[in-house]
């Protein structure tokens, strides 16, 4: 380009000294053991002979004051080794909607920031990064945090067609993004690989260019006009940019385009607003994000979902009933435009072909806005271990807020108690805007279950994680502080009591060590929409005033903050609280589980599948990339069965299931059975996906075990093979609906043999396998169904 660039130039010595600094603290952080305490994670990558590192960190601790991370970039990959590593790309620091977090209410923007104030355009898409290689000589191409996965894969195939249409080359534009030492932000919009609420088709299709970073810690991002510049000289889509002299215009201009549900004629998702901290001018960024009319779209799509599949549903907006009716008229004359509705495609052109119907019939667009006056429901979901304090919170918010309360210990049912928990939530949402979901809720399957099915029910529903977080507290500490409660409680409980469980702090001990902590970009966890961090060495009365605090804060406009004579009344009340359901445990803690597995830790099996899906062949891609998609109904954790109860039937089976059960009854937080496993296949026939473990070992020296667990002696000394009842073992990576898990084994055999082969034998051409280098460490856990 002609002109210069207010933000090129080499590093600075002190900008590279601190990038050092950065990622030397990253990565201690990412070697924290166990893993599961990990707050910061590192990902390597191979990229075109590159060893590139992306790091990924807990997403709710952003919102903490002060952040308590590194870094406060959202999307950051490094490059190079020892000390001549350095930032190859980076995205922009978290930023949060207007009324989030206490810095993003109007009040303190309108005191402490400076303008100009840049309203850019929220595209409606996923976020792409593209950044300088090779002294500008190659171009990189990631997602938010990965390279070679699906989303970055289309994003570099976008990047050619924008410049091979202006005329430029992929060279060209790494060697300006490498100069200026500066990542490209863009929002990619494509309905034909992925459609979300926004309609984005033919010229619409593409990348949009929101923003330019500078590839240092801090963020020190680019003017929009000189993005703009950017966009044109390189042919990508420029984003709209409104700029204003004070918060107040921003906000007005931004209040008008809500209540004329358009820009421009064009519905869009909302702003992402950039301006200056007014103490130090340093670059500051919130958004103005825009409820409706996506959440009543959101529920039309949820709700066809479940007409498709025979299920049950409820609505939440007026509209929503004309749409349905509409929708089963369509299913009987036109039955085909919905086929591909399950793999996120057709969703917008029902969306549009419903609005035309009932316009044509009479409706108009201000009636469409007038009806999204749907119920906004909240699910308050504790995440904690027993004793810790949840009921007793629970039952003070009921009675300080008229929250809507179901505690998992009153369902006695023997029959499928999920369901019956989740049902008893969906019923009190008939008369209540908030309700809480007292359970424990510590196993990540357990949240995606709740969380997954009260969306799928309640589309519009916002989720809120009451987090008592076990990061940087022993195990040890934790149990003799929830043990001491449960002894002080006594028998004031439905079933775990000292009198009634006399192994309870065995049964607390299983519930900690279990213990998952929350990643909100997880699979399990990515419904969550707020988390108040709470102590689980704290007493009750700190705990609910956090509580109270940040559920006043996140719902001001619902909920005001009770008197502090009140809050300390209504804990006195919970306190006293006395149930009247009795569930004995004892036969259930007694139980046999139904299966005894080994669940990977430290390893993120969905991002890692992402890219080895990716990195296949166009042919070979499609039928994994529909299981992996929202259709994937495996709700389990990631695990590896070594015993199943209903193979017990064979004398070797039983022997290794009571040897398993023996070994788990000897574990604790100190002492748990570690396996190092190694994969070597993924297999994929379109209804179900399966990874092949091949070797399973622990350190013979650790621990003493029973003789039927073992299966002979590894190839390295000292090390010793476990036995599995299972001759293929695997961990289940997706099914398609209606598919049970069973039939990975059915596959496997087919590729493997009985026999287990090393490599694979004969399998129908239209199967994927595709081999694989994976090692990983896993935790010896059992599971009840």
């Amino acid at each position: 380009m002609s002109d210069s660039y207010t933000h090129s130039g080499p590093l600075t010595q002190q900008e590279r000294h601190s990038i050092r600094q950065l990622i030397t603290t990253m990565k201690k952080i990412a070697e924290t053991k166990p893993a599961s305490k990990r707050i910061v994670r590192r990902t390597v990558h191979d990229y075109e002979g590159h060893s590139i590192s992306s790091w990924k960190c807990n997403e709710f601790l952003y919102k903490k004051d002060p952040c308590p991370l590194p870094t406060q970039a959202r999307g950051l990959f490094t490059i190079g080794s020892g000390g001549d590593e350095t930032i190859a790309a980076r995205g922009y620091n978290k930023f949060f909607n207007v009324g989030e977090v206490p810095h993003t209410q109007w009040s303190w923007i309108e005191g402490h920031t400076k303008g100009p104030y840049e309203l850019t355009v929220k595209e409606n898409g996923c976020l792409i990064l593209a950044a300088g290689l090779d002294d500008g000589k190659r171009l990189l191409v990631t997602s938010k945090h990965s390279v070679s996965v699906a989303h970055a894969l289309v994003g570099t195939e976008w990047v050619n067609k924008h410049l091979a249409q202006a005329g430029k080359t992929s060279e060209e534009f790494a060697a300006f993004l490498f100069e200026n030492n500066a990542t490209a932000v863009f929002e990619l919009c494509d309905d034909e690989f992925e459609e979300h609420i926004l309609e984005y088709t033919d010229r619409s299709r593409g990348l949009y260019l929101h923003g330019i970073n500078r590839n240092c810690p801090t963020l020190d991002t680019w003017p929009s006009a000189e993005v703009t510049r950017v966009a044109n000289e390189f042919g990508f889509h420029a984003t709209g940019c409104f700029v204003f002299d004070s918060a107040m215009e921003g906000r007005e201009f931004a209040d008008k385009v809500r209540s004329d549900h358009a820009l421009d004629g064009r519905a869009i998702e909302g702003f992402v607003v950039r301006c200056r901290t007014s103490a130090d001018s340093q670059p500051f960024m919130f958004k103005i994000k825009y409820d409706e009319p996506y959440l009543m779209f959101r529920e039309w799509r949820e709700v066809t979902k479940r007409i498709l599949s025979g299920s049950s549903y409820r609505t939440t907006y007026g509209l929503t009933k004309y749409y349905v009716a509409w929708v089963k008229q369509q299913l009987k004359e036109n039955p085909d435009e919905f086929e591909m509705f399950k793999r996120q495609k057709g969703i917008i052109g029902a969306r549009k072909r419903f609005l035309e119907n009932y316009k044509k019939h009479g409706g108009s667009e201000a009636e469409v806005y007038e009806q999204m006056s749907g119920e906004k429901k909240t699910l308050i979901m504790p995440v904690a271990s027993i004793g810790c304090g949840k009921t007793t919170v629970s039952l003070a918010l009921g009675e300080l807020f008229g929250f809507g309360h179901v505690q998992n210990d009153d369902i006695t049912a023997k029959k499928n108690p999920r369901q019956v928990f989740h049902n008893s939530i969906l019923k009190q949402f008939d008369d209540h805007e908030f309700v809480i979901a007292d359970r424990n809720n510590h196993l990540s399957m357990l949240r995606e279950s709740l969380t997954s099915g009260i969306r799928e029910e309640l589309p519009n529903c916002r989720i809120v994680a009451l987090y008592w977080n076990h990061e940087g507290v022993s195990a040890d500490k934790i149990l003799k502080k929830t043990s001491a409660w449960v002894v002080q409680r006594g028998e004031a409980h439905q079933s775990l009591t000292p009198k009634r469980t006399p192994k309870y702090r065995s049964v607390m001990n299983n519930f900690v060590t279990s213990f998952a902590p929350l990643d909100l970009e997880s699979k399990d966890d990515r419904l969550i929409d707020d988390v108040i961090e709470l102590d689980p060495m704290a007493d009750s009365k700190e705990n609910l005033c956090a509580v109270v605090n940040g559920l006043c804060d996140l719902f001001s406009d619902q909920l005001q903050r009770p008197s502090d004579s009140a809050i300390k009344q209504a804990l006195h009340n919970a306190l006293d609280y006395k149930p009247t359901a009795v569930k004995t445990i004892d036969r259930k803690a007694g139980k046999k589980p139904a299966f005894i597995s080994l669940v990977p830790q430290g390893i993120g099996l969905n991002g890692w599948l992402d890219e080895v899906v990716a990195a296949q062949p166009d042919d070979h891609r499609g039928a994994c990339l529909a299981l992996l998609g929202d259709n994937n109904t495996h709700e389990r954790a990631h695990h590896i069965t070594m015993v199943h109860i209903a193979t017990c039937k064979d004398p070797r089976n039983k022997a290794i299931f009571d040897g398993y059960q023996e070994v788990l009854g000897k574990q604790s937080a100190k002492s748990k059975l570690v396996a190092d496993c190694t994969a070597d296949y993924v297999v994929c026939n379109g209804k179900v996906m399966a990874l092949r473990v091949k070797s399973i070992e622990v350190k013979g020296g650790d621990q003493v075990l029973p003789s039927a667990v073992v299966e002979q002696p590894g190839v390295e000394a000292e090390r010793t093979r476990l036995a599995t009842a299972n001759p293929i073992p695997h961990i289940t990576l997706a099914l398609a609906e209606g598919t049970k898990a069973v039939m990975a084994n059915e596959m496997l055999k087919a590729v493997f043999g009985p026999d287990n082969a090393d490599s694979p034998l004969d399998y129908p051409c239209e199967w994927t396998v595709i081999p694989v280098t994976l090692s990983f460490k896993a935790n010896l856990q059992a599971f009840q169904s």
